[in-house]
């Protein structure tokens, strides 16, 4: 009978099913209480000296619960482009205020074969 590498998970609640993620490997995701081995630091993130990390991903959270919370109310009303509010009003903040792309430019139009074909789909 083959022996088997048993590793004592830092969880209780974490049980392995298959051998799809081997326990070291999990043991070690799993120990997220050291920052410094994790990369779960507010130097890895590049956090200005005096904010935490938790602070400052809840900061995002909040301001994309609200892009989104006004993105649904938009939506709903009839008298909008569902594709223009989408982009407009909640894919370009997100991708700017929410994640941090700040050079975010429309894509020239392509033109193939007799058709031409823009970023907004509408041309």
């Amino acid at each position: 009978m083959a022996r088997r590498n048993l590793t004592q998970l830092a969880y209780q609640a974490t049980r392995i099913e298959g051998g799809l993620i081997p326990a070291d490997e999990l043991s070690r995701l799993t120990t997220l209480a050291d920052a410094d081995k994790t990369e779960q630091s507010e130097s890895h993130y590049r956090v200005p000296k005096g904010l935490k990390l938790r602070d400052e991903v809840g900061r995002y959270w909040k301001i994309a619960l609200n892009l989104w919370v006004e993105f649904q109310r938009l939506r709903a009303r009839r008298d909008v482009d569902a594709h223009d509010v989408t982009v407009r009003e909640f894919l370009v903040p997100l991708l700017r205020d929410v994640l941090g792309f700040a050079d975010l430019n429309r894509a020239p139009a392509i033109e193939q074969a007799g058709h031409r074909y823009t970023a907004g789909g509408h041309d």
